[in-house]
């Protein structure tokens, strides 16, 4: 019987009739000292000698036939040393065992063969100790070790290796890692530990730059991905070292140069340094700015289709004096965009430069390899789970068959995003074998969620505490249908709103859609108002990006008188509010035109949205007879990374149709509260008449101020035929895991009768608004810059959805 040794070598016996040696092979991960014993004496084994047996022996865990399966030696085929070697290699490729080795037997027969394993144990639990900053299901996430698998010690070392890299992302870049494992039964079961050492989360103390002259620290600074520790590092997470991010910010440097013209600038790898306490670093970055240098000659070379005066059209770098890397980005994409619109998809633009050192200009060559044709084949839409194809082919503004249209194929995908229903949407193609002219185009997106289901309380300065609930499905049952019912009750305000919207109703280009709404509203001062009422609307497009809708609106109307609690009066004055004139039925029929290039309808990160708006009370229904003309301009920007400009301008007009009747009062423009000026509440700011019933009341008892301060405290809010607001705010992001941000904003707006320089209102404020599974939840605080006597000074509104 003889032993055959390890998969790295092999020792055979030259002298016949005397026994090789006997060895053993060891696993790397744990090895054991090789040994000789005496065996019997046996022939050399000839090629010819069949091999007649095949035996395992020590395996507990691992079957039988799963070793076997992973030999090259069979029973009844001819035995060869080079086939055990093998077997040998391919049993401890397998990972579970520390130890094989091979024992062979010749007889009459032929040979038998044993191969003795020595499994490895199985991990029969993990654990994690030490762990406070982070989730626990994170790092065992980020582990991919799970119990009573093989232990396989490579496994466990990328095991650590993910972990830190996990804390580092997270921040902590001085955590320590180390693992153990322990005998449960010897040979058999071990439990692995994993001992964390978290430390403090490392802060960048300070980023500096050595060499720069021509660019300021502020300049790049603003433009890295890495920031300093500041005074709102622990709400805003600003400040952490995180290496992924911190080697991406070299490139950002480079790039910064580039785009100013500094086309040789030099940007050394930062030097990190750590502090004694090893809770703070310093980074310095080394920089040779160069010569900046400017456009020179440009021209056109290779397979060039258009006229030189066209291609000049398209390209923006001429017309910046200074040599930009960015522009020269965006110029080669336009121009094989352009290309791309005559179905070349596959055309390559060549920029060839010359740099004149002397003169401090790049002479700039497109040169144009076209390729052939191509034409679009399959379109398919993957990773749609909810979400049915039809509502994404829709969108799309190219066709299988057609030939290739980079515009189309870009508006497509604008399109796509536009929907707001997915958090990532990419056009992935993909050339078909053997048809280089064929083209198929996967659409993956990610699906985001579109179901809001929200019960809540909460309070704010005008609305004291309220209670809501809703259910709001932006994309019903997969098909793109809009559906919200809402219900709000506050101490002065019920609200329900039931709404329902098709947007291509029976497949057509027409939109259907209705709502159903009830709401008991005393939010002003001097009436409380009932209003119930339905409407429908339609719509169509006429264009990529603009519409036509209409609708009519039938509401009725009923106010009451406000009673004061302590003196059990009626506060409303009968001369300045006359209930029954504005009690009644309203048939309202709309028209407006909107145009929409948003990227995102729900949470806009660039483009513009604009609606102007027509609606004349009286022709159809109701006893009420008056126009509201309105106009609506929306801008959205993202100003760098993920730091978002909005802004909100808005006019609207109120006027009476019928000379013998004014407008009902309680349909006269007011402004203030969460949706419009934030630092003041609810109908607060506009035209105020004075109310000589007020001013009787608060010179009676219980009060009984003097004549001059009850004159002042005797105006009361009335309302004006013209509205004029602008909004404005920065959004960034606070925490981007949990899509929480900051906001900052500043509001300015009147209602009078007359929109006047002298009667404007504004205020600044800040916040945090949380986009949450159930919608946008905002926390925010408002300071009025222009305040009278009834304005406090700081306004807190928690509010769902975003302003505009």
């Amino acid at each position: 019987m003889i032993l055959l040794c390890s998969p790295l070598s092999f020792a055979q016996s030259t002298n016949s009739p005397t026994v090789p040696a006997r060895q053993r092979t060891s696993a790397p991960v744990k090895p054991k000292k090789r040994f000789v014993r005496p065996a019997k004496t046996v022939k050399n084994v000839s090629s010819d000698v069949k091999v007649s047996e095949i035996k395992i022996s020590g395996q507990k865990k691992i079957e039988k036939d799963a070793i076997i399966a992973r030999l090259k030696t069979k029973v009844g085929e001819s035995y060869e040393d080079e086939k055990i070697r093998e077997d040998i290699q391919n049993l401890f490729k397998l990972g579970f065992f520390y130890d094989v080795e091979v024992l062979r037997t010749v007889s009459s027969q032929g040979v038998q063969l044993e191969y003795r394993v020595q499994e490895k144990p199985s991990m029969v639990e993990i654990t994690y100790e030490g762990i406070s900053e982070l989730k626990l299901e994170d790092v065992t996430g980020a582990s991919g070790l799970k119990a009573y698998e093989i232990l396989n010690m490579a496994k466990i070392k990328e095991a650590q290796e993910k972990i830190q890299k996990l804390y580092e992302d997270k921040g902590f870049f001085l955590a320590k890692i180390d693992v153990k494992t322990e005998d449960v039964v010897k040979d058999e079961t071990v439990k692995v530990i994993f001992k964390i050492k978290e430390n403090e989360k490392v802060k960048v103390k300070k980023i500096t730059f050595l060499g720069n002259k021509k660019l300021s620290d502020n300049a790049l600074k603003s433009k890295l991905m890495t920031s300093e520790e500041g005074y709102f590092t622990g709400l805003s997470g600003s400040g952490a070292y995180k290496q992924e991010v911190f080697e991406r910010d070299t490139q950002i440097v480079r790039f910064i140069y580039y785009n100013q013209g500094y086309i040789q600038a030099k940007v050394d790898r930062p030097h990190v340094t750590v502090t004694p306490d090893k809770k703070g670093i310093y980074i310095t970055f080394h920089v040779e700015e160069g010569e900046q240098f400017e456009v020179g000659d440009l021209d056109f070379a290779g397979d060039v289709l258009f006229s030189r005066q066209e291609l000049f059209d398209v390209i923006k770098l001429d017309e910046n004096k200074i040599f930009a890397y960015d522009v020269l980005q965006k110029d080669l994409s336009d121009l094989q965009a352009k290309y791309g619109d005559l179905g070349y998809a596959y055309t390559n633009v060549i920029p060839r430069w010359n740099i004149r050192e002397k003169d401090r200009k790049v002479d700039l060559v497109f040169d144009f390899d076209k390729g052939n044709k191509v034409y679009f084949n399959q379109i398919n839409v993957v990773g749609n789970s909810k979400t049915r194809d039809k509502v994404l082919r829709r969108e799309l503004k190219i066709k299988e068959g057609e030939l290739y249209n980079e515009t189309r194929r870009r508006q497509s995908l604008e399109n796509v995003q536009r929907l707001g229903f997915f958090e990532e949407v990419n056009f992935k193609t993909s050339s078909v074998p053997d048809h280089p002219d064929l083209m198929n185009i996967d659409i993956v997106v990610k699906e985001r969620g579109t179901g809001q289901i929200q019960f809540g309380a909460g309070y704010g300065t005008s609305q004291g505490f309220t209670l809501q609930g809703s259910v709001q499905q932006t994309n019903f049952l997969g098909k793109g249908q809009n559906l919200g019912v809402s219900l709000q009750h506050s101490s002065n305000t019920t609200l329900f709103d039931l709404s329902f919207t098709e947007p291509y109703y029976k497949d057509t280009l027409w939109s259907l859609g209705f709502r159903a709404f009830r709401s008991v509203d005393s939010g002003r001062l001097d009436f409380n108002q009932s209003k119930t009422g339905g409407s429908i609307f339609v719509g169509h497009p006429i264009g990529d990006y603009t519409r036509v809708n209409f609708s009519y609106t039938y509401s009725r109307t009923e106010l009451f008188e406000v009673i004061d609690s302590v003196t059990q009066q009626s506060i409303t004055d009968p001369d300045l509010f006359p209930l029954k004139t504005a009690d009644g039925d309203t048939g309202l029929l709309g028209a407006s035109i909107d145009y929409d290039t948003r990227n995102d309808r729900f949470r806009p990160s660039k483009g513009i949205y604009a609606r102007a708006g027509y609606s004349l009370a009286g022709p159809v229904g109701g006893n009420h007879r008056y126009y509201k003309a309105n106009g609506d301009f929306r801008f959205f920007k993202n100003l760098f990374w993920d730091v978002i400009f909005r802004n909100s301008f808005s006019y609207a007009r109120i006027e009476s149709t019928d000379p013998n009747r004014m407008v009902p009062f309680n349909e006269l423009y007011l402004l203030g509260g969460p949706y419009s000026l934030r630092g003041y509440r609810y109908a607060r700011v506009g035209k105020k008449v004075k109310s000589q019933h007020i001013k009787n009341q608060l010179m009676g008892p219980p009060t009984s101020l003097p004549a001059a301060e009850a004159d002042l405290r005797s105006y009361r809010y009335f309302g004006g035929t013209q509205q004029l607001m602008y909004q404005g705010e920065l959004l960034f992001p606070l925490i981007n895991e949990a899509s929480m941000y900051g906001v900052a904003f500043y509001d300015v707006g009147q209602a009078d009768d007359v929109i006047t320089d002298d009667k404007f209102f504004s205020d600044i404020g800040f916040g945090i608004r949380w986009f949450s599974p159930i919608g946008p939840l905002r926390f925010e605080w408002g300071f009025p810059l222009n305040r009278e006597l009834e304005h406090e000074s700081v306004v807190f509104e928690f509010s769902i959805g975003t302003p505009f």
